[in-house]
């Protein structure tokens, strides 16, 4: 959910400059074009060109880090051949640009991209005097204000993306555990099934309750029950691959997304993490606690809500058969 947060914000705000470049840039071009400035007006017409199909490209890959980099790289370039053909009047057109590239990339990469832009500005200027500016006032003038920009842009793109990132994780992450809450995982659990469906991938899941874990709050306090959730996810978290996801379901009880695992391999994991549990949790006395766990492979065309409850209904099973126990949740056409 986190990356889905991230990509739905960042396409946003590149469809936004493609957008405005678009409505905007669009009559430079054709003016320039009929008025015989050649060079710039198809200079302007290719940024045009090239945000669309980057905003098109951007929108059916879910993907903008490459087509952000793109239109900011083909903006800084046309800037550049504005100003050398324009002179002095290209040069209002710097600083929207460089606003625009801290929407397209990230801040440090649109910081080194500016730089670089208005360093090939700069030289070029000293190299041909009086093309671009009449006099060197004026371009110490330009080479500051043009510095002071990007920086400040670039320090408010870096607190907006640290407030961002900070809000989200809020927004997606457990306070007491620091595992993914529920939230994620349901929109976890629907990216698996979209993920299985278009590529076969298998997914499996385990549902995870903690023994006895009322007794646990009732005599030892509720703080010492906190104390044992927030132990027991770094557990999980080192028991299981990196790119799998633990989630507090709710209470006591967490959840484990695996993908590209067989129902075998399922098994023998949540056995490990059973007797990782027992080895490595215990309350301050030293007694051990130990895991009920429910496994489920997702089946073919089977609803996450499906799948879940299979897990669920496992977990269930291990419980009053005795606690302490992996049960594999069985299939539907198994009933």
């Amino acid at each position: 959910m986190l990356a889905r947060l991230k990509s739905n914000f960042y396409l946003a705000m590149l469809s936004l400059v493609g957008l405005i470049i678009t409505v905007f840039v669009t009559p430079y071009g054709i003016y320039r074009l009929l008025s015989g400035n050649i060079v710039v007006g198809i200079t302007d017409l290719v940024m045009v060109l090239v945000s669309i199909l980057c905003v098109i490209f951007a929108w059916r890959n879910d993907n903008t880090k490459g087509p952000g980099l793109v239109m900011a790289s083909v903006f800084c370039v046309g800037v550049i051949l504005v100003c050398i053909n324009l002179g002095f009047d290209g040069l209002f057109w710097v600083y929207p640009f460089i606003v625009f590239s801290f929407f397209l990339v990230s801040p440090l990469k649109a910081l080194l991209l500016l730089l670089g832009s208005i360093t090939v500005l700069i030289v070029y200027s000293l190299l041909n005097p009086g093309q671009i500016f009449i006099s060197l006032f004026q371009l110490g003038s330009f080479t500051v204000t043009s510095f002071i920009t990007s920086l400040f842009a670039c320090l408010f793109a870096y607190r907006t993306q640290t407030q961002r990132e900070a809000l989200k994780v809020l927004a997606t992450t457990d306070s007491l555990t620091g595992a993914a809450n529920r939230r994620t995982l349901d929109e976890a659990l629907v990216a698996a099934i979209n993920q299985h469906r278009k590529n076969a991938t298998e997914f499996g899941l385990m549902l995870l309750d903690l023994d006895y874990f009322k007794n646990i709050n009732d005599n030892y306090g509720h703080k010492t029950g906190d104390n044992v959730l927030t132990e027991l996810v770094p557990i999980l978290k080192k028991m299981v691959r990196q790119r799998d996801t633990v989630f507090r379901f709710g209470g006591e009880e967490f959840v484990v997304l695996l993908a590209d695992i067989k129902q075998a391999d399922l098994h023998k994991l949540a056995d490990k993490i059973r007797l990782g549990v027992n080895d490595h949790l215990s309350l301050p006395d030293g007694k051990k606690l130990t895991t009920s766990i429910g496994i489920a492979v997702l089946q073919q065309n089977e609803s996450w809500e499906s799948w879940l409850h299979r897990a669920d209904l496992a977990l269930y099973q291990a419980k009053s058969q005795g606690r302490n126990q992996v049960v594999a949740a069985t299939n539907d056409n198994d009933n």
